[in-house]
């Protein structure tokens, strides 16, 4: 069983719509968790964005996360810019951050890349925590506006949801766009991909540029929800969460960040109120997700028939038919 096309291309706007309309009448301690679930939804689709169709596992994804949370802090609490120009700065500064690191790390391939990018994640790090004069060092910026622009946390959830649902559409449209069939050509067969002309150094790029933009859009998000931002915000431990959820959501599947972070923040969140020891009790059920689940739950929906086959998997599918 499979869904009708014009449902599929249209039910993440209307989910996107209904979860809008449910956060602004929803509590403040839900509106709360999912402002969370969101930011880190579309983070984790980033990176798997980057995994998936661009062939490409980084280790230092956070790096664009902390550069767009300091680049909106940073601006607002030392320029002096409104919140709202300072918020476009944020995800301009991981941009930049994205070009530089990028053009550096497609270099290399496979391990040696994904070392790299936590090599660039390290240095980005580093230069936060040590920069006390500039970002205060381990003590961060903090208070330099109110939380959540002084909404209430219904309605900046409602912001988050929107810009959230409105970054993915734009990615999701990039992925079926002749660009991003080049990125999917140059992630699967790079070899080829060159001989039929594309530059898979330049394409790979685009596809860091991409991918960093939306991670600093994120880590906007993030900081003006927190009001505050911190160096663990470019650690290491940021960019293992996204990864986590990009697995149990669905490596092959382009919501696989959304469905893993859903499950990932809500069990970070229930299960550590339940548990002294809530972080071992996570590790297990992760194990027991990926063991029963190797496909995600991304992949579980195909099986199902509730989601399409991703046209890759078809093609594979009847190549083995006719083999």
């Amino acid at each position: 069983m499979t869904i009708n096309p014009n449902l599929s291309r249209w039910l993440p706007a209307a989910l996107a719509l209904v979860s809008i309309v449910a956060a602004l009448m929803l509590g403040q301690g839900v509106a709360l968790l999912a402002t969370e679930v969101a930011i880190m939804a579309l983070f984790a689709t980033s990176l798997g964005f980057l995994i998936n169709y661009g062939g490409m596992v980084s280790f230092g994804h956070a790096a664009y996360f902390g550069l767009g949370a300091y680049g909106f802090a940073l601006s607002a609490a030392k320029l002096g810019l409104p919140l709202w120009l300072a918020a476009i700065f944020g995800p301009l500064t991981a941009a930049l951050g994205a070009v530089l690191f990028g053009a550096l790390c497609v270099r290399l391939t496979h391990i040696y890349f994904a070392m790299l990018t936590l090599a660039c994640s390290e240095i980005v790090y580093t230069i936060i925590f040590q920069s006390y004069d500039y970002t205060g060092g381990d003590n961060g910026i903090t208070n330099f506006m109110p939380p959540r622009f002084g909404l209430t946390p219904q309605s900046y959830a409602a912001v988050t949801i929107a810009v959230v649902a409105a970054c993915l559409a734009v990615l999701a449209r990039i992925v079926r766009s002749p660009l991003g069939f080049a990125i999917q050509a140059v992630g699967e067969e790079p070899h080829r991909a060159a001989a039929l002309g594309f530059s898979p150094r330049i394409v790979q790029l685009v596809a860091c540029v991409i991918a960093g933009t939306l991670a600093g859009i994120a880590g906007t998000l993030h900081s003006a929800f927190q009001g505050n931002a911190f160096p663990d915000y470019a650690g290491i431990g940021i960019t293992i969460d996204a990864l986590v959820m990009v697995v149990i959501g669905g490596v092959k599947g382009f919501y696989g960040g959304v469905f893993g972070a859903i499950i990932y923040v809500l069990l970070k969140t229930f299960v550590s109120r339940a548990f002294t020891h809530w972080e071992l009790v996570i590790g297990l059920i992760l194990i027991a997700v990926v063991l029963i689940f190797p496909a995600g739950v991304a992949g579980l929906l195909r099986q199902l028939g509730v989601s399409r086959p991703r046209p890759e998997d078809v093609v594979q599918a009847s190549g083995e038919q006719r083999s």
